[in-house]
């Protein structure tokens, strides 16, 4: 059964990682949201959003993945699949993009942002080498995700038709080497740059696009077990989410304790420390891809939020918490902490239902048309 039936079938594991990340991403901002300035607060936001994000990247390699494994091992991965498959995912993921690229631009000229370098999000340049974001910050992750879905099928194509002879081993191959080559890139980075602070470390390392592909290709390497060694995965997936959750503590909070930063552990934190964070979340994985069902009541709001979780992403900063901030302020509204906050994730939900509904699944109805 290919993976795109299997997604149609709805596996509940994979909805509950999707709807915890987005959940959590939500949550990273909600400091912005209501003024709040305690470092700390702050410090913990920014893991909260960074755990969500990443979740994503694992998520959606597995699942691209485990689209092109079946497609390279199964069929000759012609030029006419490539073109499919990347059909497949802009009309995923471009038409809602560039929908709220669009209401941002108009949220920026109404509140008079700067528009510089607005003719690099149309081509997702916007942090691709170096950060040139403006507006929309959370589309960094975009860039990220839409040039992973260009550069992984490309590759195997081109290796495909060159190496035909054993898929299984030059998949996995393919995939241990583009994960050493950017790694690679992050180690000349740190050979050639200097970081003094988180600051820099966000914009000039974290949020590249070229530093941060291999986030989503170890997905690959979940796929490619999960195709060629699946029993052995659903035999040890809670011994993996386990020794997965031990090492979330020590990274994120034995290291700190012992103080593991950017200054003491350069070598670290400019090189493996996404490579870390990514071998963490994917060892994670497992236990959700064979969750297939879940009977509870509370399973529909999950699959719910999981289905809008693309349409709540690219809504709930840039647009819903910039024009609630601006309406708060404006209107000189006195309201309670917690009520704004419920605002604040109510309005997402609803927005983005109606993104949802009436334009994003209608787009994904004609790829396959």
């Amino acid at each position: 059964m290919s993976i795109q039936s299997k997604n149609k079938q709805r596996i509940f594991g994979l909805d509950v990682v999707r709807a915890l990340a987005i959940v959590l991403v939500l949550f990273s901002h909600v400091y912005y949201l209501i003024d709040l300035n305690d470092p700390s607060i702050i410090a913990l936001s920014g893991l909260i959003g960074f755990t969500g994000v990443e979740l994503f990247f694992v998520l959606s390699g597995f699942l691209i993945g485990s689209i092109l494994l079946k497609n390279y091992v199964e069929s000759s991965f012609t030029k006419k699949d490539l073109f499919v498959f990347l059909k497949r995912r802009w009309f995923r993921t471009l038409p809602a993009y560039y929908l709220v690229l669009l209401l941002n631009i108009l949220l920026a000229v109404y509140m008079g942002y700067s528009l510089e370098n607005i003719g690099r999000y149309f081509f997702f340049l916007q942090n691709f080498s170096a950060y040139h974001i403006t507006i929309f910050s959370e589309s960094w992750s975009l860039s990220v995700e839409e040039f992973t879905y260009i550069l992984a099928p490309v590759v195997l194509f081109i290796v495909g038709k060159i190496w035909n002879y054993n898929r299984k081993i030059s998949f996995l191959l393919i995939t241990l080497l583009l994960l050493f080559f950017f790694n690679g890139l992050r180690y000349f980075y740190y050979l050639n740059s200097s970081i003094n602070d988180m600051d820099q470390w966000n914009t000039q390392l974290k949020l590249i696009v070229i530093y941060r592909i291999d986030a989503i290709i170890i997905g690959f390497l979940v796929a490619w077990i999960h195709y060629y060694y699946g029993s052995f995965l659903k035999k040890y997936r809670v011994y993996l989410f386990i020794i997965a959750a031990h090492l979330y503590f020590l990274q994120f909070v034995v290291f700190n304790v012992y103080g593991f930063d950017i200054h003491t552990q350069p070598l670290y934190f400019r090189v493996f420390y996404f490579t870390f964070c990514a071998f963490t979340f994917a060892m994670g994985l497992p236990v959700f891809i064979y969750w297939k069902k879940s009977n509870s009541k509370i399973s529909k709001v999950i699959t719910g939020i999981s289905k809008i979780s693309y349409s709540m992403y690219l809504l709930h900063y840039s647009i819903i918490t910039v024009l609630l901030k601006k309406l708060l302020y404006d209107k000189y509204l006195v309201l309670s902490t917690i009520f704004v906050v419920l605002l604040y994730f109510f309005g997402t939900v609803v927005f983005s239902y109606f993104l949802y509904r009436f334009y994003e699944k209608p787009m994904m109805q004609l790829r396959d048309k």
